[in-house]
């Protein structure tokens, strides 16, 4: 049974900015909005920040991206998208390879890329979200497909590899929607992608339409399975897909901030289960096997993805086939 091979460690040393100054209301974010914009991360600050995070990396083999994350960050003033810029670049020769940010489609333009392509930006990624019209304008996000479309274009022509995000289980969306969007993302040639289930975060007009039963979030378990389903498509095109699941931070797992939706802190672990539990699965059933030891030979960091969350892979197989997963560390 062929498994992943381990790849050159990464690190991403990220830097939150948030552009609170964003001029659209996205029925799923609960950004405040005010007048112009603050950000509560300089750029004398984030030096501050990139050497304190480059004192604890200790492996001398590894690649170093400085992350720009907050979803808007070419929004913001050229001049201080370039003090930003610049506070990265000081650290050239301390073994960082390259900036990487995230931004919204419609915040792409000639002199954002420009001045992008300057700097060493390396990947650009865009909060795609949805490849349907009706699904975007429902969620108010403010721009149509061909926007994503042509920002692609225009983020590849700069030499500059592209990252796209999406959700699924948005309002109005269905689960074809979602594998259309999957498949729309893979043709516009992505280097990676991230994919998110939606919750419902207070404060939020999509809050408003869960409570008035106007929306419904995705199951748990249907979530998992439709982003296996989306992550092993990503993967068979050559797509590294980065992230499954929003990261559990401290304010998303505040008591009250998530209302409803598929939420578990370890919901990229329960796909990568998913995936494992089917592939060993089919392998069984091929097989014939029934009350014997399956073995597989695997590394150290796929042993929790083959045995599942609690060992729920092992009791599933244990109990259904009487086969007991034996793992083999190489």
């Amino acid at each position: 049974m062929p498994l992943k091979k381990q790849r050159k460690r990464k690190y991403n040393i990220p830097l939150f900015i948030p552009h609170e100054g964003c001029g659209h209301d996205c029925v799923f974010c609960n950004q405040r909005k005010i007048t112009g914009f603050q950000t509560s991360v300089t750029p004398e600050k984030a030096k501050e920040e990139i050497a304190e995070y480059l004192s604890t990396i200790k492996n001398p083999d590894c690649d170093i991206e400085i992350a720009y994350f907050g979803g808007s960050f070419t929004g913001l003033d050229l001049e201080l998208q370039r003090r930003f810029f610049e506070a990265a670049a000081s650290f050239k020769d301390e073994r960082i390879s390259g900036i990487r940010l995230s931004t919204r489609p419609d915040y792409i333009n000639e002199r954002v890329l420009s001045q992008c392509a300057e700097f060493g930006v390396r990947t650009i990624e865009l909060g795609v979200q949805s490849a349907s019209d009706r699904v975007l304008e429902l969620n108010r996000r403010g721009h149509t497909f061909a926007r994503v479309e042509k920002a692609a274009e225009m983020i590849k022509s700069f030499g500059i590899s592209l990252g796209l995000q999406m959700m699924i289980g948005m309002y109005g969306s269905s689960r074809e929607d979602d594998i259309a969007t999957c498949e729309k993302i893979i043709g516009l040639g992505p280097v990676c992608a991230r994919i998110y289930p939606t919750l419902v975060l207070k404060d939020t007009r999509l809050a408003e339409l869960y409570k008035a039963g106007e929306y419904a979030p995705l199951g748990l378990d249907e979530a998992v399975e439709l982003s296996e389903i989306i992550l092993n498509k990503f993967r068979a095109h050559g797509i590294d897909v980065i992230r499954v699941g929003l990261y559990p931070g401290e304010d998303l797992r505040s008591e009250g901030n998530i209302v409803a939706g598929p939420f578990h802190p370890a919901f990229g672990e329960l796909v990568e289960n998913r995936i494992y539990r089917n592939r060993i699965e089919a392998d069984i059933i091929s097989r014939g096997l029934k009350d014997c030891d399956y073995e597989i030979g695997a590394p150290p960091s796929e042993t929790s993805k083959i045995i599942g969350q609690k060992g729920s892979n092992r009791e599933y197989f244990k109990e259904k086939y009487g086969v007991r997963l034996c793992l083999k560390r190489i």
